[in-house]
């Protein structure tokens, strides 16, 4: 099923880029030169960088999910193909939010936006199970497909379907802000898990019981600890590079491997007193509880 796997992804590729190719014809040109026609543009064009950004996300999930396995099963051809029919109908709803603005029509897109979404999660589920049977590998894969904000930007999408129904211009700038944020966030996650990923392998395990807020803290620690043991690039050009560039991940090792007995003791140090942190937090909560 080697080569059914090299020709499956070809497939989906092929199906994203015609999917984006047909919403960009879709957008009605200005046969008259007025202020409404070219308001009208406008809102197209807009609506259509909506769907764009969110099948561009979609097509990186898919990616980073088919990259871990070899060959693929009749499973998993069968929930590929369940999850493309939905998606292709990205560009008809587009389409007629764009032309149309009503609760209906807004409401049609956001519930194929979550069904999407869902069909998506069972895939990417298949997928991870097929490869992995020990739960902290399939965080890590799990996290370099979502991140860390996942399921609070689903349940955002459910908030946002009941309020199309009564408020739908603002609901479509939910749908706007949606595709970003999930990407944003998402790479941010991806990078916080390249960066523990240099670490030795008891520490990795620490890592993974942090809380959203202190890996965020951990990318910080990581950067002003090992800051002097290489050169890498930082601000946007480290996030940039540290998502897609698979030399990334050997400089980010190379820069551990490479930082003195001080700067190792100072970062395992750290990690020990966010977990117990974390810890004992968690221990608090059960208390009141």
């Amino acid at each position: 099923m080697t080569k059914l796997k090299t020709r499956l992804d070809a497939f989906s590729d092929a199906i994203i880029a015609i999917i984006i190719t047909i919403m960009v014809m879709n957008i009605p040109p200005v046969l008259h030169d007025s202020v409404s026609g070219y308001l009208q543009l406008g809102k197209s064009v807009g609506i259509y960088l909506i769907s764009f950004l969110f099948i561009a996300n979609i097509w990186y999930q898919h990616a980073t999910a088919f990259a871990e396995i070899d060959r693929v099963t009749y499973r998993l051809l069968l929930l590929d193909l369940l999850f493309l029919g939905p998606l292709a109908l990205m560009p008809l709803l587009t389409k007629m939010m764009a032309l149309n603005t009503t609760r209906w029509t807004v409401m049609l897109y956001g519930a194929l936006q979550l069904l999407v979404n869902w069909l998506f999660r069972w895939l990417a589920k298949s997928i991870i199970h097929l490869q992995y049977t020990d739960r902290s590998e399939m965080r890590k894969v799990y996290t370099k497909i979502y991140g860390d904000n996942n399921l609070l930007l689903s349940a955002w999408s459910l908030v946002a379907l009941v309020a199309a129904y009564f408020w739908p211009e603002a609901a479509m700038f939910f749908y706007l802000a949606y595709p970003i944020l999930m990407f944003v966030l998402s790479a941010q996650a991806r990078q916080q898990f390249c960066e523990a990923e240099s670490l030795p392998e008891d520490q990795q395990k620490e890592y993974e019981h942090l809380t959203a807020l202190q890996r965020r803290d951990f990318q910080k620690a990581h950067q002003e600890i090992l800051a002097d043991t290489s050169e890498l690039p930082v601000g946007w050009a480290q996030w940039l590079d540290s998502n897609v560039d698979p030399r990334r991940r050997q400089q980010l090792r190379n820069r551990y491997l490479h930082a003195t007995p001080e700067q190792k003791a100072k970062m395992a140090f750290w990690l020990q007193q966010a977990h117990r942190a974390g810890h004992g937090r968690q221990d608090r909560g059960r208390n009141q509880d």
